[in-house]
Parts: structure tokens; sequence; C-alpha cells
């Protein structure tokens, strides 16, 4: 998908499109969060199988019937060429691991106390998400993330200004407080140069 098809599915230009998006993976997601996703996996696939072999069948005796030849009804999808060209699985594996060793050396830097601010920071996050760990799983936590993305865009996009009034405050406030932590530590422990 490029970038404009996805900014229409999370911002809901085509209602229809997106639902099915939406709707799709968010009910795989809570199927998976009380069965199994092998089942999940299963009755899905029986589910699609059983559908359009009903379909097809369907298509045939009505030909049948009318006298007609109207053929496959899947004929345009039969059509469609499903392989990977090599050069877009390639360039998606350089973006991949382009982005993982970026993350990786991030990890290291925070990790190893590269920087005092930012490894506090990284600090304070996981021991909030101890606290979210308590309170639910990943899959739950998956399963908001996927409903966030199609609904805060398009919520803020609605209410952009109400939003930027609200949070820029806190934002200067968060702003001013590290610049007045990242002044008070000595330039050794910061990981800054003396110059």
């Amino acid at each position: 998908m490029n970038p404009d098809q996805m900014n229409s599915l999370v911002y809901w230009d085509n209602p229809r499109d997106s639902g099915i998006a939406c709707g799709s993976v968010l009910v795989c997601l809570l199927a998976v969060r009380y069965i199994s996703l092998i089942s999940v996996i299963g009755n899905l696939s029986l589910a699609l199988v059983t559908a359009t072999m009903s379909f097809r069948i369907y298509k045939s005796v009505l030909a049948a019937v009318n006298k007609t030849q109207e053929g496959h009804p899947f004929k345009q999808f039969l059509d469609i060429d499903v392989t990977l060209p090599a050069d877009k699985v390639a360039e998606i594996t350089d973006g991949l691991f382009a982005k993982l060793n970026s993350i990786l050396s991030k990890l290291k830097s925070v990790l190893l106390v590269e920087n005092v601010l930012e490894s506090i920071k990284f600090a304070v996050a996981m021991y909030l998400l101890t606290y979210i760990g308590a309170l639910m799983n990943g899959l739950t936590i998956v399963t908001l993330a996927w409903v966030g993305q199609f609904s805060l865009p398009r919520v803020y996009r609605d209410n952009q200004k109400q939003i930027d009034e609200a949070i820029n405050p806190l934002k200067s406030k968060l702003d001013d407080l590290q610049a007045k932590l990242q002044s008070s530590l000595p330039a050794s422990i910061v990981g800054k140069k003396e110059e």
C-alpha cells in the first residue's frame, strides 16, 4: 500500500473500504483473544472456501438453467498475478533492516547510558509499561492500538484546533523541564562533549 491509500483508509475517506479493513482485522484479533490462532485461521479459511465454493456452484447451476456460457465467476481474480517481485521484496527487506538497525543502535545507546536523560525517559516508559502489562495482555494492547489507528487520526483531524490548544501548554512545560534538566547536569553525565 502506498501512503495515500493508507491515509485514505485511516481517515475513512471511503467508509466501505475502511470498515472492511478495520472490521476484518478487529474480528480476527477478538477471535484470537478467545480461541487459538490455529483455530481462527482454520475456521476463517474454511468459511472462505465454503463461501466461494457455494457461489461457484450457484453460478454454474444458474448458467445451466439459463443455458448461458458465463464461465468461471472468479475469472477476473484468477487472472491477477499474486507473485511477489524480487526487487520489491528486497526493497521492503532493506527498509525493514534499516529500521531494525536504527532501533538496535538507539536501544544500545539507551541501555548503555550514552545520554542520561534519554535513559531516564526510557526507564520511566518501561516502568509505566509494567503497570500497563499488569492491567492487560499484549493482544489487548494490539487490539486497542488497531482501534486507535482507525479512530484517533480522524478525531484529531476533525478537532485539531482544540486538541492543539490543550496539548501545546503541556508540551512547552515538558520541553522547559527537559531543558532545565539538561542544563543542570554536567556534560560528562549527559553525554555531550565539553567544548
